[in-house]
């Protein structure tokens, strides 16, 4: 019988991180290889175990990557930058009286998939509050991904080495970037998509169905690539077509559901408005109309077709050669293994091109662009670059790998195949977007004030009081997010507003903003009253209104509201002041 305490004592034993993981790797290459092709008398011993063990192998290296993420994130006051647009307002589970007649709060709300709020409020049950979930989620999620990862590989290409390869291509992808770590409803398309996948290449209708359900849930614009898919393989491949018909009901039924409930929200802006703001230019806070051509309908991050990591994609491109590879089944003997079920990949990619296509003709009505093609390619260069460098590996052993030392050579070329992508991209973030406040004491000082107060400042902090202080904060550059008119305009106007209150050499205008937002707390950068604060700020310095402060900080009289620093302030550090209002309307 197949000993497995034999096996798992060749494992190699180490202390594995993000990036010294391709060590890892190489031990389980070399022991699964080895009784992956050793003796033919074994091989039917190993049949059963060879598919469990290659997954347990998929699934330690999720963990082993999820852990590094995890790890960057221990801080207190570290959240990922795009957690803090979905995860603040979930604090409102524990207290309802959190951010109550906040428009941040209620805008990001409404925009939330009822799903993802859904699970965040049960993970809140069981007393994992959601800042702290959202740390754990990507561990989740990775492990999800490389499981369906794996298992549809298998349907198409059952050769477990290829399943093995192909998640740990795209988790080795999916952790150079921010959608998966950050937790927000994006970070579900993986799995959501994989699973749904799978269980349409398997014709099992309700998981299929649950899946799609699940995809309109937390991240809708997943439903629209499955409709598209199910769409082509209904027309291509006559295979119960009353299973595709069903599935396809439902995801035009689930779609039509998440539109009744977004309504609030509904004014998406047009690109005749978008062309005139300079948050849409190149460098603004949602760059989108760029001035290079090819790097705007291909590689850009909101409006390329292929996925901006564009350097892994071209170093793991050597996938695509898979179609010619299979035409030359006498020289790759694994190549007969391939079955009709890949047609499903060339689906994958004709829907993503065809929803790519239709975003930009509806631009902005179908958000981005880019959500319709980069996510899938990711998962398509992961499964096809998988069973590609297995044909290889196998045709390569097959014809030179005669002995052990040969077979180790071969082995140590596909591990530096495997990771050479991630040494090769080091100028990636590694940080994969975690952001750290650093006015801890100032978010205790907050969190013992009421809870409806309101704060205005221009400070970066307000990026983080709503996540550590729980408090309300009347305008941020990280919830100035334009894509809605009817939320946005008014948090532009605030910001023009604030700008002109905070640089204005009259009192009484202060004071009349004070009144007409109702602000109870100001918080004031030291360097808030330098010219550099306002030129090299990428949210601020595209106002006119900053550029009219930036001529009024030249002059020799001194912004109004710097006579109340000192008498006004109830909170102060080397770096900030907090101010109280009801002092400065005193006179």
């Amino acid at each position: 019988m197949f000993n497995l305490m034999e096996l798992l004592l060749q494992l190699p034993i180490q202390k594995a991180s993000f990036i010294d993981l391709p060590s890892f790797i190489f031990g389980i290459l070399m022991t699964g290889w080895e009784y992956y092709m050793g003796d033919r008398q074994r091989q039917q011993q190993k049949a059963i175990f060879q598919s469990q063990w290659w997954l347990v192998a998929s699934i330690v290296v999720a963990v082993l990557f999820s852990l590094s993420g995890f790890g960057l994130s221990l801080d207190a006051f570290t959240i990922q930058d795009d957690a803090r647009q979905y995860v603040p307002w979930l604090q409102r589970f524990n207290d309802p009286n959190l951010f109550s007649d906040n428009a941040i709060a209620d805008y990001f709300t409404s925009v939330t998939p009822a799903g993802y709020k859904c699970l965040y409020w049960l993970a809140n049950l069981l007393g994992i509050e959601p800042l702290l979930f959202n740390k754990i989620l990507p561990l989740l999620l990775g492990i999800g991904n490389s499981v369906y990862c794996y298992l549809v590989t298998l349907e198409m290409f059952p050769v477990p080495l290829a399943g093995f390869i192909s998640s740990l291509l795209l988790n080795q992808n999916l952790w150079l970037l921010d959608d998966l770590v950050s937790g927000t409803p994006r970070a579900f398309f993986y799995v959501l998509f994989l699973g749904f996948i799978y269980y349409l290449l398997r014709q099992e209708l309700f998981p299929c169905l649950l899946f799609i359900i699940l995809q309109s849930l937390f991240y809708p614009q997943t439903v629209l690539i499955s409709a598209g898919v199910l769409s082509l393989d209904l027309v291509t491949r006559k295979k119960k077509p009353y299973f595709k018909a069903i599935a396809l009901f439902t995801a035009v039924l689930a779609l039509a559901v998440y539109k009744l409930q977004t309504g609030e929200y509904s004014q998406v802006i047009t690109p005749e408005t978008a062309r005139q703001l300079p948050e849409f230019a190149p460098g603004g806070r949602s760059e989108f109309f760029l001035n290079n051509s090819w790097h705007f309908w291909l590689s850009a991050r909101r409006s390329g077709f292929f996925p901006f990591e564009w350097q892994y994609f071209a170093m793991c491109a050597w996938g695509l050669l898979l179609p010619v590879i299979a035409k030359f089944p006498h020289k790759f003997p694994l190549v007969g293994q391939l079955n009709t079920k890949a047609t499903v990949i060339g689906q994958i990619i004709l829907t993503s091109f065809g929803l790519f296509c239709l975003s930009h003709l509806m631009l902005f009505r179908l958000h981005l662009p880019s959500r319709y093609s980069q996510h899938s390619w990711r998962i398509v260069i992961a499964l096809t670059a998988g069973i590609t460098l297995t044909i290889l590996l196998h045709s390569l052993v097959d014809r030179v790998a005669r002995n052990r030392l040969t077979r180790w050579i071969t082995i140590a070329i596909a591990v530096f195949v495997l990771s050479y992508p991630t040494y090769a991209v080091q100028s990636y973030d590694y940080r994969l977007g975690y952001v750290t406040g650093k006015a801890d004491a100032l978010y205790r000082f907050l969190q013992q004030q009421r809870q409806d107060i309101i704060i205005a400042t221009l400070s970066s902090e307000a990026d983080f009081i709503p996540s550590f202080a729980r408090r309300t904060v009347l305008v941020s550059a990280e919830y100035s997010i334009p894509y809605h008119w009817d939320y946005y305009a008014q948090l532009r106007r605030r910001t023009k507003d604030l700008i002109q209150a905070q640089y204005s050499l009259d009192r009484s205008d202060l004071q009349r903003f004070i009144h007409q937002y109702q602000v109870d707390l100001w918080l004031l950068d030291r360097q808030a009253f330098t010219v550099s604060y306002l030129i090299d700020n990428p949210w601020l310095d595209h106002y006119p209104e900053a550029k009219r402060a930036v001529a009024s900080l030249q002059q020799p009289q001194k912004p109004a509201i710097t006579s109340y620093i000192e008498q006004c302030s109830i909170f102060q550090t080397s770096e900030l002041s907090l101010l109280d209002t009801e002092c400065m309307l005193e006179e």
